[in-house]
């Protein structure tokens, strides 16, 4: 059975652990999520007709995630000060059967560990949002589809795994 992927009906950012308790409520309505790219080096050689910019593979460069609030908070402030704490983003992410063209309902669940490279504490501005943020540097990113892990890179432990595939695997069995 096979899915068409649809849109993020709701989510909720959690510190910790996806607990009632650890529950940031109306912090933020969107966050961006990390971009990876490869550490790369370009190719220029003789015999070659131009140049190839050659990733690494499981090498990544500096990557961020910026989560914006709608103004200042002890909770959402208390987010650039615990480093060690993991966020955890709980979506249900709507998806279409295409054999039954229903709607249905995916857990997708994002864990993201990093140290604060940011703290922007936005504007003051009368009727108004400040719109506040945390800038977070990626350690550790996993990403899970109805239980599914679907991405896992942690930069410390030399971990990048892509659909379920270890892209350093064979790498790390040769060191």
């Amino acid at each position: 059975m096979s899915y068409i992927p649809g849109k993020i009906n709701n989510f909720n950012l959690y510190q910790g652990t996806a607990s009632e308790s650890s529950k940031l409520l109306g912090v933020t309505a969107e966050v961006t999520l990390p971009n990876f790219q490869y550490v790369s080096e370009t190719l220029n050689m003789a015999g070659m007709a131009g140049e190839i910019d050659d990733p690494s593979a499981g090498q990544l460069q500096s990557s961020t995630i910026e989560i914006p609030f709608s103004n200042i908070s002890r909770e959402n402030i208390d987010l650039a000060r615990n480093d060690q704490i993991p966020l955890i983003m709980r979506a249900a992410q709507e998806m279409i059967n295409k054999d039954t063209g229903a709607k249905e309902y995916k857990g997708r669940v994002i864990t993201v560990k990093g140290m604060t490279k940011a703290i922007n504490y936005g504007s003051l501005q009368k009727n108004g949002y400040g719109n506040p943020s945390i800038t977070k540097e990626v350690t550790y990113y996993k990403e899970e589809i109805d239980g599914e892990v679907i991405t896992e890179i942690d930069k410390i432990n030399g971990i990048c795994k892509i659909n379920g595939t270890d892209v350093v695997d064979n790498i790390s069995n040769l060191i």
